[in-house]
This record gives structure tokens, C-alpha cells and sequence, in this order.
């Protein structure tokens, strides 16, 4: 039970990540990315602490864990800023394809540091998954594309960054966890505002997508935290990416009016496939 429990809240915090993306796209068109990243780093923190207090849950007894969860902050915190610095820069439809390359970083990194063996079954529907994820969009990721070096930045960013998560949630519950990583983002973003001043301007306006945004980013974490429990993290990763794709996939259709090939939905059928076939294997 807890399994499939943990499986619908992978599913629920991959369409949560979904609507983050889009606001952030959003938002970036008027804001400098440090500043929004901080600015929901700060909203999101009430409703972590309030989620620690609700948990009754306790400080973590093993003091080795703060060193790890900082790490997890840094790393989620240049991951976001990074993520949402290519968003301002490049085309959507086009960057969030490359974010499919982070299940791979998830595997190599939990393979090599934490001993988590995975079947070459499995790294071959990893690579099956990465590469129709590409083919999506046809020509798939240009080098040249504005944002490239910022995005690649981004993958292996968060690709670590889950791996920790899944380790430090050995020693916490994931209620501290969230709570500890978010203080440790705003520390990085806040320290990082001051050397560029310039980078903050208050909203002079309501702009509905900060509120869309706070809700998808806290359910997209929380979820995501419980769901790294009882799955791992390549699966997590492989799954969220999935579903992002497809996701940018429709949003180009439905919302920007893009022309979809017949190879689009092919690939995107391949993907599906690929990634409910990796999950059996786990």
C-alpha cells in the first residue's frame, strides 16, 4: 500500500512541477531570476514550518546530516536559479527536453556514491527515455540554443541534489528535511541578491502566477520528498521528466498554437512505455 501510495505521489508532484515551470516562465519575463527564486523560497517557508510542527516530527540526532542537507540547499538552490535563468533566455518547448538527461545523472550518482545497482535494463530505458524525449521536438536540443549552459547546469544540479535528498531522508523526517533544505536556499539566493542589488524590484502589481507558482513548487517538494521514501531516484526522476516533456509537449499545442508531427506522438507513446516498464523493474 505505502508503494502505490508512493507512487501517486510522484504522479501528483510531476504535474505540480508542470505548473511551477510554466509560472516561472512567466515570472522570469518580468523579474530578474535570483529575485523570484528567493521570492518563493521566502513564501514557501511558512508552510514548511508549519508542516514540521503539524508532523511533530524532531530534530535529526546524527549532526552528519546538516553537512548533507546543505549540500542538497546549495544545489537546489543554483538547480532553480539556473532553470530559471534559461527559461528567461530560450524557448520552452525546447529547453525543458534537456531536464530528461537528469534520471541518467540520478543513476550514475546513486551508483557510484551510494551503491544503488540498477540492471542494464534499466540504464537502456533511461537512455530510450532521453533520447525520445529529444526527438519530440524534432531536431531536438540545439547547442546553440540561448539558456544551453545554463540548463545543462540545471540537470546535473538537480540530479545530485535528489540523490542527497534520498540519503538525508534516512536521518529526518521529510517535513525537517523540506523545511532545512528551503532556510538553506534562501541563505544561498539572499547572499547571492547582495552582490547583485540590481536583481531586486518588488512587484508593483497582483500577478496571479506567484500564487499558482507558490502552490505548485510546496506540493511539488513535499510530494516529491515522500515519494523518495519508497522509490528510487532515478525512478522518481525518470518519471517526473516524463511527464514535464509530454507536458511541454501539449502546452506548445494548446497554449502557443505549435504544429505537432506524427513522430511527436510516437515518441511520446515511447517514453510512456519506457517509463512503465523501468517502473516493474524496481
Amino acid at each position: 500500500r505505502r508503494f502505490t501510495l508512493s507512487w501517486l505521489f510522484l504522479l501528483l508532484a510531476s504535474f505540480a512541477w508542470v505548473l511551477f515551470d510554466i509560472c516561472r516562465k512567466r515570472l522570469v519575463e518580468m523579474h530578474h531570476p535570483l529575485f523570484v527564486g528567493l521570492i518563493f523560497s521566502l513564501m514557501t517557508l511558512p508552510i514548511y514550518l508549519t508542516y514540521w510542527f503539524v508532523s511533530g516530527a524532531q530534530f535529526p540526532k546524527d549532526s552528519s546530516y546538516f553537512g548533507i542537507a546543505i549540500i542538497s540547499g546549495v544545489l537546489a538552490a543554483i538547480g532553480a536559479v539556473s532553470f530559471i535563468a534559461a527559461l528567461g533566455r530560450g524557448r520552452f518547448s525546447l529547453l525543458v527536453p534537456v531536464l530528461s538527461l537528469t534520471p541518467l545523472v540520478a543513476a550514475i550518482i546513486n551508483a557510484l556514491l551510494f551503491s544503488v545497482v540498477l540492471s542494464w535494463l534499466a540504464y537502456l530505458l533511461i537512455a530510450i527515455c532521453v533520447f525520445a524525449t529529444f526527438q519530440l521536438l524534432g531536431n531536438g536540443f540545439r547547442v546553440t540554443e540561448p539558456g544551453a549552459g545554463l540548463i545543462l547546469l540545471t540537470t546535473l544540479s538537480w540530479g545530485a541534489c535528489i540523490c542527497i535528498d534520498q540519503y538525508a531522508l534516512q536521518f529526518t523526517h521529510v517535513s525537517f528535511h523540506a523545511l532545512w533544505v528551503n532556510i538553506v536556499m534562501v541563505c544561498v539566493l539572499s547572499i547571492a541578491l547582495l552582490f547583485n542589488r540590481t536583481a531586486v524590484e518588488f512587484p508593483k502589481v497582483y500577478n496571479r502566477f506567484w500564487l499558482f507558482g507558490l502552490i505548485g513548487f510546496s506540493a511539488a517538494v513535499l510530494l516529491q520528498f515522500n515519494a523518495l521514501i519508497f522509490l528510487d531516484a532515478s525512478t522518481v526522476e525518470a518519471v517526473k521528466r516524463a511527464i514535464s516533456i509530454l507536458s511541454a509537449m501539449l502546452i506548445g499545442r494548446i497554449i502557443f498554437g505549435e504544429h505537432l508531427a506524427r513522430h511527436h506522438y510516437f515518441f511520446g507513446v515511447v517514453i510512456i512505455l519506457s517509463v512503465l516498464v523501468f517502473s516493474q523493474l524496481n
